[in-house]
């Protein structure tokens, strides 16, 4: 009886060990390749993890400073960059990078604000509403902004106690979001423990304007989420599981599960074109360079490496192509966290260093 224990017990312990073996990723290699010329747009704040496009203004509006989260010192706020190319900027002004200030309108706890998932909202009168992650460990919520040229006006916020790891959010309609919450713990040892299990403690939240609700419960470790309005089709992406997931949205905002497709890599941020209803996908291919990149993200040697994919969804909606238009070991840009493709235009941002501008030469077959 003895032995039998012991050998049961040996056959779980080794189990597991494999399992976390192949969730790290020691198999993996990154061979570099850029679609086209690539440039750094800014690497001075430390974090530009967080992207949204919106098409009435030709913007990239850019989260900065998620280092903060992780005891970095470096500023934190929200930027833009203008996509536009044929307005008669010089080729400088191009690639500048604009700083918005923020009118907090008396919020007391603005000294925490850490952005990080970011979307947006634009309506028919021409009003422009941004949707933030606020990823400071003790106040995580969710900020609700309107954009005024190059100033930006605090309307409110949703934080509540369940609010553990948020990680990004995408928006269905005015002050209606989904968002994901990776784990039930926020850091440290007992995520780490949390992800090896692979328990699905990760949720997939909807506020509808006033109320909050669970959208999809147990999710394995849920980080970046997209919708396509025209499809009505929830993406979330599985760090642990380096999968997606699709989900119908119904008129009552529910959601039912349609497939799972396997990526073979972590994604984190996720964007949908609006036309073709393409996704992106930024991601860390090789999970235990991210890990350790996460717990020393001020060692200018420690490197996680970063790819770009896009998945072209068939008309039948149940089949999909598969392409890598990016990937870097790291040393250009690293822990790739957020992607915006606009007008043969692919901007990447990381989670603690550069954005990244990307022409793409050959998007058609990209």
């Amino acid at each position: 009886m003895h032995r039998f224990v012991f050998w049961i017990l040996f056959a779980m312990v080794t189990c597991f060990v494999l399992r976390i073996l192949i969730v790290l990723d020691l198999n993996k290699r990154i061979y570099n390749h850029t679609p086209g010329p690539c440039r750094v747009l800014t690497e001075k704040y430390k974090g530009t993890a967080g992207l949204t496009f919106v098409e009435s203004q030709k913007r990239v509006y850019v989260t900065l400073g998620y280092g903060k989260s992780h005891n970095m010192t470096t500023k934190t706020g929200i930027a833009f960059y203008n996509t536009n190319r044929t307005d008669g900027r010089s080729q400088q002004e191009m690639h500048d990078l604009i700083e918005m200030t923020i009118n907090w309108n008396g919020y007391e706890h603005q000294n925490l604000f850490i952005p990080t998932g970011i979307d947006s909202f634009a309506s028919s009168n021409g009003r422009i509403l941004l949707y933030v992650i606020n990823a400071h460990p003790d106040h995580e919520c969710i900020h609700f902004f309107q954009v005024d040229n190059q100033k930006l006006n605090h309307r409110k916020s949703v934080c509540d106690s369940s609010f553990t790891s948020l990680q990004d959010l995408t928006v269905v309609g005015p002050d209606r979001i989904f968002f994901t919450n990776m784990a039930a713990f926020g850091r440290g040892w007992a995520q780490v423990v949390e992800f090896a299990l692979q328990t699905g403690q990760g949720v997939v939240y909807y506020y509808d304007g006033s109320k909050l609700s669970i959208a999809a419960p147990t999710v394995n470790a849920p980080t970046g989420i997209g919708y396509d309005s025209k499809r009505r089709i929830l993406y979330v992406g599985s760090l642990i599981r380096e999968s997606l997931l699709a989900y119908k949205v119904a008129k009552d905002m529910s959601l039912d599960s349609m497939y799972e497709m396997m990526l073979l890599t972590s994604p984190i941020g996720l964007f949908v074109e609006s036309k073709s209803g393409d996704v992106w996908i930024a991601a860390h291919p090789v999970l235990h360079e991210s890990a350790w990149h996460y717990s020393n993200p001020e060692r200018k040697n420690v490197h996680s490496s970063s790819q770009v994919l896009r998945i072209r969804i068939q008309e039948e909606g149940n089949s999909w192509v598969t392409t890598e238009p990016y990937a870097n070991d790291g040393a250009t840009i690293s822990a790739s966290s957020a992607i915006v493709y606009t007008d043969d235009q692919m901007i990447i941002g990381s989670s603690f260093g550069r954005l990244l501008h990307c022409d793409l030469t050959n998007s058609h077959i990209t």
